[in-house]
């Protein structure tokens, strides 16, 4: 599990800003929203909030560029091409410093804190430490080109500093040379999810995994009539076609769609909802199949393509990022889910973190004051975080209608518009 991720000097964070999964000395929701370790007692959510261009989103991005770097950087990076990072560009004082990332998460019941610096160059700095108890243990720390690596803890990486680049890291380098505890770290990054909330097609293909999977079938299949779609079922079809055939019976604003689904140009598999067909006495006597992509909205899409993303990350422990969470959910959906993650109804190790413009999802009865995080920059441009408990806010108080009334910060104040264009009318 992750328990916190710090970062500074990226993008629109100058500061260096933490979110911290580190569970608060309240008592809220305990037996639910908690996940308790021997050591460290970790919320399962957070909920970011902020207006439009707070940094949410940078925010997120953040440790999706960290992720990416841990997974990528020793196997795709060229010796000549830079590092995809950016500092603070609105202070003269940061620009030309390095980026900074930190990342403290519990793995085989032993807790890491691995980090590193860097600009569009170079890796200034990286290091990995360990423990089992309280005394933390370096592995391997890094200053620039120079290496201090303990090998008893970080087994068969004998002359690998000579193997890494400048724009590398060196753990991602140890885990291409078969480093076991690398491995296990890389795997652990490559396990969480990323995904943004309006281009989550990408996730569809865990849903349909599951769906051909006998065991899980039946799940999908709940979690879509437990979501009140109208949806009866959904199955999916192999149709013996080409795409030439169905491209001529389909609206050109169609083949787009149907090209990114299309693996086989002889084979197509469509996915099909199974809808209620009732008589005129007004009862149901049938199902009819409707296809899934021409007939159903674009949450009911997104649901679908969520729900193997889910249900994975639910069963196998896994960390979820999504920003523009709410987008195209009903609220009810989006709290649905949210509850999901916070349940105390079954055991789960999975982890999500949302940014969100859905204020009906500061609910009290879902989320701890430690899950709330309002985002927002100040008047020099840069984006900052602050919990809900850190205001000191009570936990009986309307979260929502006190952040709409600005007393967390982090919304916008839009000018009067009506007197603009009224304004402009007048002219």
């Amino acid at each position: 599990m992750i328990i916190y991720f710090k970062v500074g000097n990226y993008k629109s964070i100058h500061q260096p800003l933490t979110l911290n999964f580190n569970a608060a000395s309240i008592d809220e929701h305990e037996a639910s929203n908690l996940h308790k370790t021997k050591r460290h007692t970790l919320l399962k959510s957070i909920v970011l909030y902020g207006h439009n261009a707070s940094g949410k989103s940078k925010i997120l991005d953040a440790l999706v560029q960290f992720r990416w770097m841990v997974i990528n950087s020793a196997k795709e990076t060229q010796n000549t091409e830079s590092i995809n990072v950016e500092s603070f560009q609105l202070s003269s004082a940061s620009i030309d410093k390095p980026s900074f990332f930190e990342v403290g998460f519990i793995l085989d019941s032993i807790r890491y804190r691995y980090g590193f610096e860097a600009d569009s160059r170079s890796i200034h700095r990286e290091w990995l430490l360990e423990s089992k108890a309280k005394k933390e243990y370096p592995v391997f720390m890094r200053i620039g080109q120079d290496f201090q690596i303990d090998y008893n803890r970080f087994e068969n990486s004998d002359k690998l500093e000579k193997r890494t680049r400048s724009n590398a890291l060196f753990l991602s380098v140890a885990t291409q040379w078969n480093v076991s505890k690398a491995q296990r770290i890389d795997a652990w990054f490559a396990s969480i999810f990323t995904i943004h909330g309006l281009s989550d097609d990408s996730y569809r293909k865990s849903t349909i995994d599951l769906l051909n999977d006998q065991t899980y079938n039946e799940i999908i299949n709940t979690f879509v009539k437990k979501a009140d779609l109208g949806i009866s079922s959904i199955e999916m079809i192999d149709i013996p076609i080409s795409q030439e055939d169905i491209m001529k019976n389909i609206p050109e604003e169609m083949h787009a769609l149907f090209k990114k689904r299309f693996k086989d140009d002889n084979l197509s598999k469509v996915i099909f909802s199974l809808h209620k067909r009732y008589d005129e006495n007004k009862s149901f006597v049938e199902e009819i199949p409707f296809h899934f992509d021409l007939s159903e909205s674009e949450g009911t899409k997104k649901y679908f393509n969520l729900i193997g993303l889910i249900v994975k990350s639910l069963l196998e422990g896994r960390l979820v990022i999504m920003d523009e969470f709410d987008a195209r959910l009903h609220t009810l959906l989006s709290k649905a889910i949210l509850k999901l993650y916070n349940s105390g109804k079954f055991s789960s190790s999975a982890q999500l973190l949302v940014a969100s413009h859905d204020t009906a999802l500061l609910d009290r009865d879902i989320l701890r004051r430690d899950q709330i995080y309002f985002v927002e920059k100040d008047k020099y441009g840069a984006t900052s975080t602050t919990s809900l408990v850190e205001y000191k806010a009570r936990k009986d108080s309307p979260y929502d209608k006190n952040y709409l009334d600005g007393k967390y910060g982090a919304i916008p104040f839009v000018d009067d518009l009506e007197t603009l264009i009224a304004d402009v009318q007048k002219q």
